[in-house]
């Protein structure tokens, strides 16, 4: 089975746009289909609501013959266990991804997870967040053959308060192209213009631009790991596991309202693009590709 033409694939990104433009998008992408997350979700969990908080975000990349296109559905919601210093964040989400591509692959690749994230403060300096997400994924056949695991542990020193934090730590993406990746780094707050995370596996720089009554406007560059492993069955039947991978380089546009939520649309560059199967010595790399993706989060 191979995947679409170019040409089909294109009119599916103004569905996906329109679904992300309409729904939501956040900083960060916590399923393992998507960009890392975890180490830079754990300081919004002191400020998190009780309430459902629903979000879509959209994406699409083409370049050097192979396109993808993504969409995700997730909504969270924060346990009260014993806020401020304890909480758990509950995230399920759905995921579609399409592909386009010269070799014989899935032309459409399904996931499913549920992320947890426990947040502890185990003093006025110091925190602990710990996140698990089970998932599945792949093709209409082989969808929910094998249980995969991300898998995050960090600690978070707020070495000058409201100001500079470090966090040190590492996560396991469960995927078999990238094992144990670092989540670790600092963010740096030297007013309230400015937001420089460069934490690790996905370092950001914001600047607010606009401030209204109860809207921010915000730029930024971002750095992010797409992609992920999926079940897929292959020609003749063959039972495989296949591994896209898509390192990410974004420059984005964020809005946040009180009352709309928060907003974001993104332009960059995929590149280091990747699909491998692991039955078969097959190992195709793909040149950059121009990246879009937005979302909303209500």
């Amino acid at each position: 089975m191979t995947g679409p033409s170019c040409r089909s694939v294109f009119p599916l990104l103004g569905i996906l746009a329109c679904c992300g433009c309409t729904t939501t998008g956040d900083r960060a992408i916590p399923f393992p289909d998507q960009a890392v997350a975890g180490s830079d979700e754990s300081a919004p969990l002191e400020h998190a609501e009780r309430r459902l908080k629903p979000t879509v975000v959209s994406s699409f990349s083409q370049g050097d013959g192979l396109a993808l296109a993504a969409m995700r559905v997730s909504t969270a919601a924060m346990l009260p266990i014993q806020p401020p210093e304890r909480m758990l964040l509950i995230r399920p989400s759905l995921g579609l991804q399409l592909l386009d591509t010269p070799q014989a692959t899935p032309s459409r690749l399904y996931s499913a997870s549920v992320n947890m994230m426990w947040f502890e403060r185990l003093r006025d300096d110091l925190a602990l967040t710990v996140a698990a997400n089970p998932s599945v994924g792949g093709d209409e056949h082989e969808f929910g053959r094998r249980l995969r695991v991300f898998a995050m542990g960090a600690v978070g020193w707020d070495w000058i308060p409201d100001q500079l934090k470090l966090t040190a730590g590492a996560a396991w993406l469960g995927r078999r192209d990238i094992g144990v990746v670092p989540a670790a780094g600092l963010e740096w707050t030297p007013n309230d213009d400015w937001n420089v995370s460069l934490i690790l596996p996905r370092p950001k720089i914001s600047r607010r631009v606009a401030g209204f009554d109860s809207s921010e406007v915000w730029l930024y560059g971002a750095g992010a790991i797409g992609g992920g492993t999926f079940d897929i069955r292959r020609p003749g039947g063959i039972v495989d596991e296949l591994s896209v991978r898509e390192l990410q380089a974004t420059l984005g546009v964020e809005l946040t309202d009180d009352q709309i939520g928060r907003g974001f649309c993104e332009v960059g560059f995929g590149f280091a693009r990747e699909l491998r199967f692991e039955r078969g010595p097959e190992e195709l790399e793909f040149g950059p590709g121009f990246l879009l993706r937005i979302g909303l989060t209500r």
